[in-house]
């Protein structure tokens, strides 16, 4: 398991298990009338063009939740998860949710497929810090949501 993070920060694609939430009681009785069980897992579908709303899939119940309704769901992603909810560690690159420019482009950095990587900073953080081939590197939070990896 990667640690607890709120459902907001999951980029598309990411599967996390439900482990609590702060909303209201009558909308957490309607989520969990509809399958929202801690326990459960969901999926993050796809975000609206601006990024608010978010659907999620839990079962096979496809629901729509606001940014800041999201911001009060705390969840587990798992693994592969995507590199820009990782804390600190060290993974193994699993694979690349892009196109060919863009595994061209960290292959370049030295970001590979099967290759180990360290992550030095915490993914709260504007940037993350990693480590690779010996080298330190910078990379944004959008491409750490397009490289998927698992703990060593």
């Amino acid at each position: 398991m990667v640690g607890i993070i709120s459902l907001d920060i999951c980029p598309e694609n990411t599967r996390c298990i439900l482990i609590e939430s702060d909303l209201s009681d009558s909308l957490k009785s309607k989520l969990m009338s509809l399958g929202w069980l801690p326990g459960r897992e969901i999926k993050v579908i796809r975000r609206a063009p601006f990024g608010d709303p978010t659907i999620y899939l839990v079962d096979s119940t496809e629901i729509s939740l606001r940014q800041d309704e999201s911001k009060m769901i705390k969840v587990e992603p798992l693994y592969p998860a995507p590199l820009s909810v990782v804390p600190k560690g060290t993974y193994v690159v699993l694979n690349f949710t892009a196109g060919k420019f863009f595994s061209d482009k960290v292959r370049n950095l030295g970001i590979e497929i099967g290759k180990e990587i360290q992550v030095l900073s915490d993914p709260s953080n504007c940037k993350i810090l990693i480590m690779t081939n010996g080298k330190k590197l910078l990379i944004g939070h959008g491409m750490g949501q397009k490289v998927l990896v698992k703990v060593r």
